[in-house]
């Protein structure tokens, strides 16, 4: 009789693991996507259609489809159609898995991970596009430590774009030192540490949306504004500004994810195509940002607005001016963070001090 009870019990787990996969993270065979009844993934994207960042959206779009065969539809929503225009809202949307697939900048993923506030701190890349490849893309520490940071928070990391270097414009006068500062009203990214920076350099600044910039700029309620090259093309600032400093002060990154609860689902050959997807529609992305920087910033030239590239030493001094900003952040972004974006703090034990 007892044989006999074992034997059930044995025969029942054997079942339960032939419909359940025994904890594998495949998905069920029998809920698996077809191309006759396929899975479609929104994705939801800050920007227009005609943005850069629609090089990386369409690409993997594109890579999906083909390499799943059909099974998996990515349905892309720019300008954050599915949060009505709301970033903030649009990274929640990801986090909760009410969305699937996402690109975000990191200075806005930070109100939800104030640690990744770190990658947007002034001139931690002083030698420009060369340490951002070193640290940031292809596998360096500042990749795996976003990866790191957004899949505790929700969100499984299939690559990283860029946003590029912020530069800034205004209608008073030329930018080359601290002092040319003072006195301007600027609007900025609305993260705690760029109110903080720009108070140190004596300007006035001004959190608002980017969508009301343009008309701010025209009737002269703010002076300037600072974003990168790519990103002031797509809201036409440069019509309404006549000077732009190349200072480089900060960099902007973009997170390719999909939601841990798309992510979870897929089997492990899915995983495999997703990750490809994103790492080939990612480089892509980098290829087209970087090319139409500078067709963009000879377009401005062109039609009349002054261009100003700063030198090594005109940067020393702004990097003087805001130095102290690196120790009043130092506990919120840790030194674990900072030393993975390449910053090392002079008191840190046999380390060398490169950056400022």
């Amino acid at each position: 009789m007892k044989k006999k009870f074992w034997k059930g019990i044995v025969l029942g787990l054997a079942s339960l693991c032939l419909f359940t996969g025994c904890g594998k993270s495949s998905t069920p065979s029998a809920s698996a996507p077809t191309p006759e009844k396929p899975i479609e993934l929104r994705m939801n994207v800050t920007t227009a259609d005609s943005s850069v960042w629609m090089a990386c959206a369409r690409e993997f779009k594109k890579q999906i489809e083909e390499k799943t065969g059909g099974r998996y539809k990515v349905a892309i929503y720019s300008n954050e159609q599915l949060s009505s225009g709301n970033q903030i809202k649009g990274v929640e949307m990801l986090l909760d898995g009410t969305t699937d697939v996402d690109m975000h900048s990191t200075m806005i993923i930070a109100t939800f991970e104030p640690k990744l506030g770190a990658l947007s701190m002034p001139w931690l890349f002083p030698r420009g596009y060369q340490d951002v490849d070193r640290i940031v893309f292809n596998g360096g520490p500042g990749g795996r430590i976003i990866s790191q940071l957004m899949e505790a928070k929700g969100a499984h990391v299939l690559g990283l774009c860029e946003n590029g270097f912020r530069q800034i414009t205004n209608n008073k006068r030329e930018i080359k030192t601290p002092e040319d500062m003072k006195g301007l009203k600027v609007r900025i990214a609305s993260i705690p540490q760029y109110t903080t920076l720009y108070k140190m350099f004596g300007t006035d600044p001004v959190t608002m949306s980017f969508g009301e910039v343009f008309t701010a700029l025209q009737q002269g309620a703010i002076d300037g504004q600072e974003n990168p090259v790519n990103f002031i093309k797509a809201g036409n600032i440069q019509e309404v500004q006549k000077y732009m400093s190349m200072w480089n002060y900060a960099y902007d990154a973009i997170v390719l994810s999909v939601s841990n609860k798309v992510w979870d689902q897929l089997s492990e050959e899915d995983k495999a195509i997703f990750a490809e997807a994103g790492k080939e529609a990612c480089a892509k992305q980098v290829a087209v940002s970087r090319a139409a920087e500078e067709k963009t910033r000879k377009e401005f030239e062109a039609n009349g607005m002054k261009v100003t590239d700063l030198t090594p030493e005109e940067i020393a001094a702004f990097q003087k001016c805001v130095a102290p900003i690196y120790d009043k952040y130092r506990a919120e972004f840790t030194d674990e963070v900072m030393n993975a974006f390449g910053y090392v703090y002079p008191d840190q034990k046999g380390a060398q001090h490169e950056n400022p």
